[in-house]
């Protein structure tokens, strides 16, 4: 699958050189983020139809069978989203432990990939999504924390619920979107706290001689965590605006305290167990 990935981005980047040259696509940078965008969504569903083959081959199409519920989680930095996941597993009725992207991204290949500062592919993030999906412990409810983040990822959602509709005749009704949304004031005044409060409990934890924490570069600089945010933003809505006439999306506002937030939850999500 990576290979015939290859190819086609290689034959990709190679038609839009020609037609920049033969003048049929114009060079400014509107134009380009244009064809980007139909790039990502013919990348998807390359990546789809190659991955979807994949699995019918080994287990058979009916034989795949997917969570009950599945709860693609984002939240904006600054949100709480750690505790907030808890909220939304206790609301929903979900015992399984929620599955963070980043996790799944252990091997040597994405180990190295990250430490250079280079994102991890979008064809090996979507495929460790899909056999947490498969997984057998995972089929009464899960939480997928950090995805989708790319617009690929974004489409290759938006290709797998077309593909459940198609075999079950029916919209897969357990799959939501859920966001955890603050301003970018809260998001930025949140990070910069949570690293001043990391520098401090460090600061003690060496007197003491016990284990520091990580402190991340974005909660040391006002600009690195606006940096952070925008980044956030931008992704989060370009996603959600290429699924939100596929999925249910529910955009929960995380500013207050945690008990507010938790009242927000309850109140949203009151509903769903009746239905199920």
């Amino acid at each position: 699958m990576k290979s015939l990935l290859k190819i086609f981005v290689l034959l990709s980047a190679v038609l839009v050189v020609r037609s920049v040259l033969a003048g049929e696509i114009s060079p400014p940078e509107k134009e380009t983020k244009h064809v980007s965008i139909k790039q990502s969504k013919l990348m998807a569903k390359t990546l789809f139809n190659n991955l979807w083959q994949e699995l019918c081959e080994k287990f058979g199409e009916r034989n795949l069978k997917f969570p009950k519920q599945v709860v693609f989680l984002n939240g904006a930095p600054g949100s709480g989203k750690g505790t907030n996941t808890l909220n939304v597993m206790r609301a929903l009725e979900i015992s399984t432990p929620p599955i963070e992207v980043s996790s799944l991204l252990t091997t040597p290949e994405c180990e190295s990939l990250k430490a250079q500062g280079q994102l991890v592919s979008d064809d090996i993030v979507i495929t460790q999504v899909m056999n947490e999906l498969l997984k057998v412990e995972n089929s009464q409810g899960i939480i997928i924390d950090g995805f989708p983040r790319t617009i690929v990822q974004a489409y290759f959602l938006k290709y797998l619920l077309y593909k459940l509709h198609e075999i079950h005749d029916e919209v897969p009704t357990g799959f939501k979107v859920v966001k955890f949304s603050v301003t970018r004031q809260t998001s930025i005044e949140r990070q910069l706290l949570r690293g001043a409060a990391a520098i401090e409990q460090n600061k003690k934890a060496k007197e003491s001689g016990s284990k520091v924490v990580t402190v991340r570069p974005t909660d040391m600089s006002f600009e690195a965590a606006e940096r952070r945010y925008q980044i956030y933003e931008d992704s989060i809505n370009a996603c959600m605006a290429i699924l939100r006439d596929d999925v249910l999306i529910y955009d929960i506002n995380a500013e207050g305290t945690l008990e507010e937030v938790r009242h927000r939850v309850d109140n949203i999500f009151s509903g769903q167990k009746k239905k199920r």
